[in-house]
Protein backbone atom coordinates (compact mmCIF):
# COMPACT_ATOMS: atom_id res chain seq x y z
CA UNK A 1 0.00 0.00 0.00
CA UNK A 2 1.55 3.36 -1.09
CA UNK A 3 1.02 6.61 0.04
CA UNK A 4 0.09 9.07 -3.01
CA UNK A 5 -0.03 13.21 -3.23
CA UNK A 6 -3.86 13.40 -3.71
CA UNK A 7 -4.37 15.34 -6.98
CA UNK A 8 -5.66 18.46 -5.64
CA UNK A 9 -2.82 18.81 -3.69
CA UNK A 10 -0.69 18.55 -6.70
CA UNK A 11 -2.80 21.24 -8.55
CA UNK A 12 -2.17 24.04 -5.50
CA UNK A 13 1.21 23.24 -5.83
CA UNK A 14 1.69 23.71 -9.64
CA UNK A 15 -0.20 26.82 -9.22
CA UNK A 16 1.64 28.25 -6.50
CA UNK A 17 5.42 27.58 -8.80
CA UNK A 18 3.43 28.89 -11.86
CA UNK A 19 2.67 31.87 -9.82
CA UNK A 20 6.01 32.64 -8.53
CA UNK A 21 7.69 31.91 -11.61
CA UNK A 22 5.84 34.74 -13.12
CA UNK A 23 6.34 37.31 -10.00
CA UNK A 24 10.24 36.52 -10.77
CA UNK A 25 9.40 37.27 -14.56
CA UNK A 26 7.43 40.64 -13.50
CA UNK A 27 10.10 41.46 -11.37
CA UNK A 28 12.65 42.00 -13.79
CA UNK A 29 10.89 44.20 -16.16
CA UNK A 30 10.55 46.91 -12.96
CA UNK A 31 12.62 49.40 -15.49
CA UNK A 32 9.54 49.67 -18.08
CA UNK A 33 8.18 51.97 -15.88
CA UNK A 34 10.47 54.88 -17.22
CA UNK A 35 13.25 55.36 -19.65
CA UNK A 36 17.19 56.32 -19.06
CA UNK A 37 16.92 59.80 -20.12
CA UNK A 38 20.67 60.11 -21.87
CA UNK A 39 20.39 58.38 -25.48
CA UNK A 40 23.47 55.68 -25.14
CA UNK A 41 23.56 53.66 -28.53
CA UNK A 42 26.53 51.50 -26.90
CA UNK A 43 25.07 51.32 -23.86
CA UNK A 44 21.66 49.85 -25.19
CA UNK A 45 23.26 47.11 -27.64
CA UNK A 46 24.92 45.77 -24.29
CA UNK A 47 21.13 45.79 -22.60
CA UNK A 48 19.73 44.37 -25.12
CA UNK A 49 22.62 41.50 -24.93
CA UNK A 50 22.34 40.81 -21.27
CA UNK A 51 18.00 40.71 -21.69
CA UNK A 52 18.57 37.83 -24.42
CA UNK A 53 20.91 36.08 -21.95
CA UNK A 54 17.89 36.71 -18.85
CA UNK A 55 15.67 35.71 -21.46
CA UNK A 56 17.20 32.38 -22.13
CA UNK A 57 17.89 31.79 -18.28
CA UNK A 58 14.17 32.58 -17.59
CA UNK A 59 13.13 30.14 -19.97
CA UNK A 60 15.59 27.39 -18.41
CA UNK A 61 13.78 28.34 -15.29
CA UNK A 62 10.39 27.61 -16.45
CA UNK A 63 11.88 24.65 -17.99
CA UNK A 64 13.44 23.16 -14.53
CA UNK A 65 10.26 23.79 -12.91
CA UNK A 66 8.03 22.11 -15.58
CA UNK A 67 10.51 19.24 -15.19
CA UNK A 68 10.15 19.33 -11.01
CA UNK A 69 6.00 19.63 -11.22
CA UNK A 70 6.67 16.22 -13.55
CA UNK A 71 8.28 14.29 -10.49
CA UNK A 72 6.40 15.10 -8.22
CA UNK A 73 3.32 13.46 -9.86
CA UNK A 74 5.56 10.34 -9.92
CA UNK A 75 6.77 10.52 -6.38
CA UNK A 76 5.02 8.18 -3.83
CA UNK A 77 6.93 8.48 -0.35
CA UNK A 78 7.28 11.69 2.15
CA UNK A 79 10.36 13.12 -0.11
CA UNK A 80 7.46 15.15 -2.20
CA UNK A 81 6.18 17.06 0.68
CA UNK A 82 9.60 18.35 1.49
CA UNK A 83 10.78 19.09 -2.04
CA UNK A 84 7.50 21.35 -2.58
CA UNK A 85 8.50 22.96 0.48
CA UNK A 86 11.92 23.58 -0.85
CA UNK A 87 10.56 25.19 -4.14
CA UNK A 88 8.05 27.10 -2.25
CA UNK A 89 10.90 29.41 0.07
CA UNK A 90 12.81 29.31 -3.06
CA UNK A 91 9.75 31.44 -4.75
CA UNK A 92 8.99 32.96 -1.49
CA UNK A 93 11.82 34.76 -1.20
CA UNK A 94 11.95 35.52 -4.84
CA UNK A 95 8.91 37.32 -4.67
CA UNK A 96 9.26 39.07 -1.14
CA UNK A 97 7.50 37.03 0.88
CA UNK A 98 10.83 36.22 3.53
CA UNK A 99 13.82 37.41 4.97
CA UNK A 100 16.91 37.02 2.57
CA UNK A 101 20.03 36.38 4.13
CA UNK A 102 23.63 36.38 1.96
CA UNK A 103 26.41 38.04 0.48
CA UNK A 104 26.53 41.14 -1.99
CA UNK A 105 26.36 44.77 -2.53
CA UNK A 106 25.41 48.38 -0.75
CA UNK A 107 25.17 50.84 -3.07
CA UNK A 108 24.74 54.55 -1.94
CA UNK A 109 23.84 57.57 -4.00
CA UNK A 110 24.31 60.94 -2.68
CA UNK A 111 23.95 64.37 -4.88
CA UNK A 112 26.94 66.57 -4.34
CA UNK A 113 26.04 70.24 -3.35
CA UNK A 114 27.21 72.72 -5.62
CA UNK A 115 25.98 76.43 -4.77
CA UNK A 116 26.58 77.64 -8.06
CA UNK A 117 23.69 75.25 -9.45
CA UNK A 118 20.69 74.62 -8.54
CA UNK A 119 19.21 72.34 -11.08
CA UNK A 120 16.30 70.00 -10.47
CA UNK A 121 16.86 68.55 -14.58
CA UNK A 122 20.38 67.36 -13.07
CA UNK A 123 18.75 66.00 -9.43
CA UNK A 124 18.22 61.78 -8.83
CA UNK A 125 14.94 62.68 -7.35
CA UNK A 126 13.54 64.21 -10.59
CA UNK A 127 15.26 61.64 -13.03
CA UNK A 128 14.63 58.07 -10.64
CA UNK A 129 14.30 56.02 -14.05
CA UNK A 130 17.82 56.15 -13.19
CA UNK A 131 17.19 53.82 -10.06
CA UNK A 132 14.95 51.74 -12.16
CA UNK A 133 17.50 51.24 -14.40
CA UNK A 134 20.22 50.53 -11.68
CA UNK A 135 17.90 48.10 -10.01
CA UNK A 136 16.87 46.25 -13.51
CA UNK A 137 21.12 46.10 -13.91
CA UNK A 138 20.92 44.06 -10.35
CA UNK A 139 18.13 42.01 -11.79
CA UNK A 140 19.78 40.95 -14.63
CA UNK A 141 23.24 39.76 -12.26
CA UNK A 142 20.73 37.76 -10.85
CA UNK A 143 19.94 39.43 -7.44
CA UNK A 144 18.32 37.42 -5.14
CA UNK A 145 16.88 40.13 -3.34
CA UNK A 146 16.98 44.37 -3.60
CA UNK A 147 16.04 46.89 -1.57
CA UNK A 148 16.13 51.04 -1.14
CA UNK A 149 16.37 52.49 1.91
CA UNK A 150 15.42 49.31 3.33
CA UNK A 151 12.07 48.94 1.34
CA UNK A 152 12.19 45.72 -0.35
CA UNK A 153 11.90 46.03 -4.14
CA UNK A 154 9.20 43.03 -5.44
CA UNK A 155 7.19 42.62 -8.80
CA UNK A 156 4.90 45.70 -8.45
CA UNK A 157 6.89 47.73 -6.56
CA UNK A 158 7.21 51.12 -8.63
CA UNK A 159 8.53 54.70 -7.88
CA UNK A 160 6.67 57.68 -8.38
CA UNK A 161 7.12 61.61 -7.72
CA UNK A 162 4.83 63.93 -5.51
CA UNK A 163 4.95 67.45 -4.36
CA UNK A 164 8.93 67.29 -5.31
CA UNK A 165 9.23 64.29 -3.18
CA UNK A 166 9.81 60.61 -4.69
CA UNK A 167 7.85 57.51 -3.20
CA UNK A 168 8.66 53.76 -3.37
CA UNK A 169 4.94 52.96 -3.34
CA UNK A 170 3.11 54.85 -0.44
CA UNK A 171 6.35 55.59 1.05
CA UNK A 172 8.76 58.59 1.07
CA UNK A 173 12.32 57.53 0.22
CA UNK A 174 15.09 60.69 0.79
CA UNK A 175 18.79 60.99 0.08
CA UNK A 176 20.89 59.29 0.38
CA UNK A 177 19.43 56.21 -1.39
CA UNK A 178 21.00 53.01 0.17
CA UNK A 179 19.96 49.84 -2.37
CA UNK A 180 20.88 46.58 -0.91
CA UNK A 181 21.17 43.55 -3.14
CA UNK A 182 22.05 39.89 -2.38
CA UNK A 183 23.39 37.60 -4.80
CA UNK A 184 27.52 37.08 -6.07
CA UNK A 185 28.89 40.13 -4.69
CA UNK A 186 31.56 40.23 -7.57
CA UNK A 187 28.77 39.52 -10.52
CA UNK A 188 26.76 42.55 -8.94
CA UNK A 189 29.16 44.73 -8.53
CA UNK A 190 31.20 44.19 -12.18
CA UNK A 191 27.31 44.98 -13.32
CA UNK A 192 26.93 48.10 -11.91
CA UNK A 193 30.89 49.32 -12.28
CA UNK A 194 31.07 48.09 -16.29
CA UNK A 195 32.77 51.20 -18.03
CA UNK A 196 30.13 53.98 -19.24
CA UNK A 197 27.43 51.98 -17.25
CA UNK A 198 24.73 53.27 -15.06
CA UNK A 199 26.91 54.50 -12.53
CA UNK A 200 29.77 56.31 -15.03
CA UNK A 201 26.35 58.01 -16.04
CA UNK A 202 24.72 59.21 -12.65
CA UNK A 203 28.36 60.59 -11.62
CA UNK A 204 29.14 62.30 -15.00
CA UNK A 205 25.79 63.97 -15.76
CA UNK A 206 23.71 64.52 -12.26
CA UNK A 207 26.04 65.90 -9.86
CA UNK A 208 26.21 62.33 -7.49
CA UNK A 209 28.42 60.37 -5.93
CA UNK A 210 28.19 56.46 -6.36
CA UNK A 211 29.78 53.90 -4.04
CA UNK A 212 29.36 50.34 -4.28
CA UNK A 213 30.69 47.84 -0.96
CA UNK A 214 31.23 44.70 -1.56
CA UNK A 215 29.66 42.65 1.57
CA UNK A 216 29.74 39.15 2.99
CA UNK A 217 26.24 39.34 5.20
CA UNK A 218 23.43 41.20 3.71
CA UNK A 219 20.11 41.07 5.57
CA UNK A 220 16.75 42.25 3.25
CA UNK A 221 13.64 41.69 5.21
CA UNK A 222 10.06 40.66 3.74
CA UNK A 223 7.99 43.13 1.88
CA UNK A 224 6.13 45.37 4.06
CA UNK A 225 2.94 44.90 2.42
CA UNK A 226 3.16 41.21 1.84
CA UNK A 227 2.16 38.31 4.08
CA UNK A 228 3.72 34.90 4.30
CA UNK A 229 2.34 32.29 2.32
CA UNK A 230 0.24 30.05 4.57
CA UNK A 231 1.81 26.64 4.29
CA UNK A 232 0.43 24.81 1.48
CA UNK A 233 -0.65 21.45 3.12
CA UNK A 234 -0.18 18.41 1.40
CA UNK A 235 -2.93 15.54 2.51
CA UNK A 236 -2.27 11.81 2.45
CA UNK A 237 -4.40 9.53 1.27
CA UNK A 238 -4.07 5.11 1.18
CA UNK A 239 -4.65 3.13 -1.36
CA UNK A 240 -6.78 0.17 -0.58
Amino acid sequence: MHKKMPYKSLVIVTTVLGVFISLQLKSINIENNGMTTLKKGEQLKQELKSLKKEEEELREEIKNIQDDIDSYKNMEDGSTEESIKTEIKKYEELAGYTDVEGEGVNVTIKSISNSLSDDSDNSIVYNYDLLLSLINKLNSAQANAISINNQRIVYDSYLHLKEDKLYLNDIAINEPFIIKAIGDSDTLASALQIKYGIIWEIEKYYNAKVTVEKNDHITIGASSEKKYLEDVEINEEHED
